[in-house]
């Protein structure tokens, strides 16, 4: 499942003397070899591996399972995998742990990060073809930005996380032009969180205008639900369906 994983760093271990007789061990994990609704890893090594334990936490650092596999009759560019249970809700944010190891003992490491929370707000209201945050609306981004520093003060040090706004427009006007007023507006709302003070995240705006509605409409339609914006802190970048791209505001 693509865009849903961050792939990390990968250490390497050798076992002494009897370990130099083999090939210095290969792992390949790529995004569509990570599926989390099956809760499965596949993996290819390019030479025989005996065992594979896996451990994942929370984004907390809290182990929510350990578990390992044994492999052994594995050969050279074997595709295997290791699986994790059901953790419910727990689950669906983590960081796994994996290590790999040969029947001579040599081992390498490797981790895999998900993390995906969007922030609960109320929207703010745009004057009509505007992208100017009224001063009166400005009280309602209190509330996200102290849930946004929160979570960049809690979760920045132990994996890479990103703020994503997306702008969003109900159907009334030309698609144009609320494609780049909604563009306008995540920008907008991505800067006034810059100024009050949230800066030690990657912040990035898109805007999606009328082509990802909340609630589907004919046009020319004034849906008080579609005229949304979202705020996500993600350690991949979020594959929402529709117009436009991902600009880094800071």
């Amino acid at each position: 499942m693509r865009h849903l994983i961050t792939l990390t760093g990968l250490l390497l271990c050798m076992a002494p003397a009897s370990a130099l007789a083999e090939p210095q061990l290969q792992l390949e994990i790529k995004e569509d070899d990570i599926d989390v609704s099956a809760r499965t890893v596949h993996f290819r090594v390019n030479a025989p591996v005996q065992r594979a334990d896996i451990e994942v936490f929370s984004p907390d650092g809290e182990l929510l399972y350990a578990g390992h596999e044994d492999y052994p009759d594995t050969g050279s560019n074997a595709r295997l995998a290791i699986g994790w249970p059901d953790l419910g809700a727990r689950g669906q944010n983590f960081r796994i742990e994996l290590k790999f190891t040969t029947p001579s003992g040599s081992w390498l490491t490797f981790q895999i990060i998900r993390f995906y929370v969007e922030i609960p707000h109320e929207e703010v209201v745009f004057d009509s073809g505007k992208w100017s945050i009224k001063p009166d609306e400005e009280r309602k981004l209190a509330k996200p930005l102290a849930l946004l520093k929160e979570s960049a003060a809690k979760y920045s040090a132990l994996m890479h996380v990103g703020l994503y706004v997306a702008g969003h427009t109900d159907t009334v006007g030309q698609a144009a032009d609320n494609q780049k007023l909604s563009e306008r507006r995540a920008e907008a709302l991505a800067q006034w969180f810059v100024e009050h003070g949230l800066r030690t995240l990657p912040i990035y705006a898109r805007g999606l205008g009328e082509s990802s509605l909340a609630v589907a409409t004919a046009d020319a339609v004034a849906e008080p639900k579609n005229r949304r914006a979202q705020y996500i802190i993600s350690s991949f970048t979020p594959a929402i369906a529709g117009a436009g791209s991902w600009r880094r505001v800071r």
